[in-house]
């Protein structure tokens, strides 16, 4: 009896690490095949956007601009308003939030949720389904800790919201909070937290990449005052939404 207890319980330590890698792959699957919808492409369409591939971006009010090459909610509303991008970014904060959930409930004691979560921003950045050119990932960052860690984002929004402010820096306000998760996640200690925060900021910097450099190279030359930096942000001017 204790003998076949005993192999029993070897057969199950031996299964678990199979069983566990399955799942990861499934949990990466299921992210990776959600992410990969575009919210922006879908509200584009019903709005008659046009091409969102490409936009040009004033940076602020040096002048400074970048050609961007991406569908993001944000390039939607450039075109359509905040009518067009809300729904697209609420889209893209669902394709997360919705699978991650899930698996946290599915598997509540084992790191899929933070695999789906990965796997999403991977699927918005490099979509399956549209020739592998998406977003940037910040959306469905952002429905991903609202599962993994809501506090993280509050925390991140708000360190660099202050900092923005302190150094006059709209962009670094607003763009640059992504990298307060890094240190967040250091410090609750948890490996697959920690590579989640690493994979979204290895994702957004390298998407934002042009944008980045241009913010950098036009605050460094800015002599406006404080106030004026601080309230102007980036815009799109060829495709400027008239008041209505």
């Amino acid at each position: 009896m204790l003998c076949d207890v005993g192999r029993s319980q070897g057969t199950k330590d031996r299964v678990e690490p199979e069983a566990l890698t399955l799942t990861l792959i499934a949990a990466a699957t299921a992210g990776y095949l959600a992410g990969s919808i575009s919210g922006a492409r879908i509200i584009g369409r019903r709005i008659g956007a046009g091409d969102l591939t490409r936009s040009r971006v004033v940076l602020d009010g040096t002048g400074a601009s970048v050609d961007t090459y991406g569908v993001s909610p944000s390039s939607l509303q450039a075109r359509g308003g905040g009518r067009a991008g809300l729904p697209a970014g609420a889209i893209d904060i669902l394709k997360a939030l919705v699978p991650v959930l899930l698996a946290r409930l599915v598997w509540p004691d084992s790191p899929e949720h933070i695999v789906v979560a990965g796997a999403a921003l991977i699927g918005h950045v490099y979509p399956l389904y549209h020739g592998f050119l998406g977003g940037y990932g910040i959306s469905p960052l952002l429905g991903g800790l609202v599962v993994i860690d809501w506090r993280a984002g509050l925390v991140a929004i708000a360190v660099f919201a202050l900092l923005g402010l302190v150094v006059g820096s709209a962009y670094l306000a607003i763009e640059s909070w992504p990298i307060a998760l890094l240190p967040w996640f250091a410090w609750q200690g948890d490996g697959w937290m920690i590579g989640y925060a690493v994979l979204a900021n290895a994702l957004y910097w390298w998407r934002s990449r042009d944008e980045a450099l241009g913010a950098l190279r036009s605050f460094r030359v800015d002599t406006r005052p404080w106030r004026r930096r601080v309230a102007d942000f980036k815009h799109y001017p060829d495709f400027e939404v008239p008041d209505r």
